[in-house]
């Protein structure tokens, strides 16, 4: 980067708040996607590389950089928690990854009307804390809950282990305000339903730092449930737990948690704690009023013995709760010489989840690729399933291939099965390539719209789209 455009940023953004440090640029150019531990060893520094990071102090500091990033062609990254898995934060074109840590106040607390209001930078676990200490709760916990802030769960359109029966961040938030590439602000209607054209919030949802800066959210918030069980399941078969928890919900019933995990799963993650018998284990909590929970665990109980499961206690669901945030098998993997391993979280209806959970494991079984695969994510018409690969290869080189290529073909079957290549994560780097196969007509729209909104292409470019 040129001296005087340092000094042009040093200006708009204050000196102490840049960084032009190598230390701080390479911690700031990546996620945890897993090749980002390859990279590590494979160069001296990274294939993408930040020129500086900027953490801005209000929206005065961020509406000048973005005239310089428009004026000067700079690429712009906005960087939440780093805690992304496609690479949404990779600076393709290095530039400025702009970091809105310093965005991390509670603004308005609403009792009344049960929400929230707060910055985008604050961490999802501290506002969950801070909600706690009055009662209140979001019941979004997705896994990087104690890292990622509220504006990458928003920009993501993030998925929580609590879904089944509260949603997505798309069902949580109630509005947001958001500086477009011009620095132009727009701030949408915090009220409960609104017939007035497009919902523009949803524009912003999911939209992966595109088309704008998420600078404040209001959330929905509600009371502390009064109580919360477990009840755990054997069942003889994935598909035989498949048909029970379809059942369930197409009966009425939502608990928020429903994790069936295949018998490769099961065995690997859960031999340990006592699980003996062959099978794929359903874990299911039950929270609410007290004689609302009770009612629904007496009715799911039924459907379960209907469906042939054997119950096997609450122990199992209440040693996954206390462990729900541990991801240490995934990142030992990763750290392994010519190891490498993810999760790729797709999305299907229940009419086509036979046809592509039986394709898939033949995938990986045909190219020897350890494989366990779980459902975490229930809805009545479907699920997302997680499928988690765990691929050694002779050195890193060989695992990224491997990485891309796996990630490309299972894709592929989930795409010609008519089902979506992501749930929850996102599109970001990782997943770009099969998008246009996804949305089709719709793809050329999107484009259209971040040429409207970002005619320079400053916002995270090279992302979702071309």
């Amino acid at each position: 980067m040129e001296e005087k455009i340092k000094i042009q940023l040093e200006k708009a953004a204050g000196k102490n708040n840049i960084s032009f440090d190598m230390e701080e640029r390479l911690c700031y150019s990546r996620d945890i996607t897993p090749i980002s531990y390859k990279w590590m060893r494979m160069y001296k520094t990274p294939p993408y590389l930040c020129d500086c990071v900027i953490r801005p102090e209000n929206i005065k500091q961020i509406r000048k950089l973005l005239k310089i990033s428009n004026d000067l062609k700079i690429p712009v990254v906005i960087y939440g928690g780093g805690s992304g898995t496609v690479g949404g934060v990779f600076p393709l074109d290095g530039g400025i990854t702009l970091d809105m840590s310093r965005f991390n106040s509670l603004i308005e607390f609403d009792a009344q009307s049960e929400l929230v209001t707060v910055e985008s930078g604050i961490i999802a676990d501290r506002l969950e804390k801070i909600l706690n200490l009055s009662g209140y709760t979001m019941r979004h916990f997705p896994q990087s809950l104690k890292s990622a802030t509220v504006g990458g769960l928003i920009a993501t359109k993030s998925v929580g282990q609590f879904s089944t029966k509260y949603g997505g961040i798309e069902n949580i938030l109630s509005g947001l305000d958001v500086m477009l590439p011009n620095g132009k602000i727009i701030s949408t209607t915090r009220a409960p339903r609104t017939s007035t054209g497009p919902d523009l919030k949803n524009l912003f949802i999911g939209s992966e730092g595109i088309l704008g800066i998420i600078l404040n959210a209001t959330l929905k918030v509600l009371k502390i449930p009064e109580k919360m069980v477990f009840r755990s399941y054997l069942c003889r078969s994935f598909y035989d737990g498949i048909n029970a928890v379809k059942e369930c919900l197409q009966s009425g019933i939502f608990p928020p948690v429903i994790r069936l995990y295949n018998q490769e799963e099961s065995e690997l993650k859960f031999k340990k704690l006592g699980l003996n018998e062959k099978g794929s284990l359903l874990i299911i909590c039950f929270e609410g009023l007290s004689k609302v929970v009770d009612a629904e665990v007496e009715e799911v109980g039924k459907i379960s013995a209907n469906n042939s499961l054997k119950y096997i206690g609450e122990e199992i669901g209440k040693i996954w709760y206390e462990n729900r945030f541990d991801t240490k098998g995934i990142m030992e993997y990763n750290r392994m010489y010519g190891g490498i391993s993810d999760a790729i979280e797709i999305s299907v209806n229940w009419s086509k989840i036979d046809n592509l959970y039986r394709e898939i494991i033949e995938y990986f079984r045909k190219h020897n690729i350890k494989f366990a695969a779980h459902l975490s994510h229930i809805y009545s018409s479907g699920a997302s399933i997680y499928f988690i690969f765990y691929i050694k290869s002779r050195n890193e080189k060989e695992a990224v291939r491997l990485f891309y290529k796996t990630w490309r073909e299972v894709l592929g079957i989930t795409l010609s099965n008519g089902s979506s290549i992501s749930h929850h994560h996102g599109v970001g780097l990782i997943k770009k390539e099969l998008l246009k196969k996804e949305l089709g007509n719709g793809y050329n729209i999107l484009e259209g719209i971040k040429h409207l909104i970002d005619p320079n292409k400053i916002l995270n470019a090279g992302k979702i789209i071309d």
